[in-house]
């Protein structure tokens, strides 16, 4: 198990797994079931419109000489903000805009918010099959929403608390192998990754509601909520 490395530039932040792990993610980059050796979160301005995200963030990495696999995922949010928690076996990084926050089954958005937005890595020491990856995602998921309503983050298209953003994105990166079938709260290493989700989130939705507080509230013109 090699230990991560954490590397910083404007507007980027790449975790180097220091070794290839087992991905889920629903990443622009790197998504879906893989292999990868890192994570890179960049930060883009709220009118980005490039079409090949994908491409944007693969000459990021590149720049940072970083040319193995890995997983990208693009925030209005500074990633120089970026939360992280341990507990146990799992590592939680988390960028978190929440000023579009919204509830997955309230009023569908007639346009999808151009910025809001939060990005969850959760490196997992274990050895996760196909199955235990797919209950990590929702054990992290889970303990995302029970973050948000912990810190009390509005949806604005319900009378609810927020459960996400339109345009969230996570990765679960666990060790090679595939010995250890579940993931879910009641687990040893569920319960680790709830606990390192739970608190990074937590600590990021508190952080951007402090700077943003009277627009959660009102609407008020100016700055726009990440």
């Amino acid at each position: 198990m090699s230990a991560l490395r954490v590397t910083t530039a404007p507007g980027t932040l790449l975790v180097d797994f220091g070794q290839p792990r087992r991905v889920l993610s629903s990443a622009v980059l790197g998504g879906g079931i893989g292999v990868a050796h890192g994570w890179l979160n960049a930060t883009v301005p709220t009118d980005y419109d490039r079409l090949d995200p994908h491409a944007d963030l693969a000459e990021r990495a590149a720049a940072l000489g970083f040319a193995r696999p890995l997983v990208g995922m693009l925030t209005a949010v500074d990633v120089a903000r970026c939360e992280r928690a341990r507990r146990g076996v799992a590592t939680a990084f988390a960028t978190v805009g929440v000023g579009h926050a919204l509830a997955a089954a309230g009023t569908r958005p007639r346009v999808v918010p151009a910025i809001g937005t939060i990005n969850l890595l959760v490196v997992v020491d274990a050895p996760l099959d196909d199955a235990a990856l797919a209950g990590a995602a929702q054990t992290a998921i889970e303990a995302k929403v029970q973050a948000l309503a912990a810190a009390a983050i509005p949806a604005r298209n319900a009378d609810c608390h927020a459960t996400g953003t339109a345009t969230d994105a996570f990765c679960i990166a666990a060790l090679p192998g595939s010995t250890v079938p579940f993931a879910g709260p009641a687990t040893s290493v569920g319960a680790d990754l709830a606990q390192a989700v739970h608190a990074a989130v937590l600590a990021g939705a508190r952080a951007d509601r402090a700077d943003f507080g009277p627009l959660y509230e009102t609407g008020a013109a100016g700055e726009a909520p990440r």
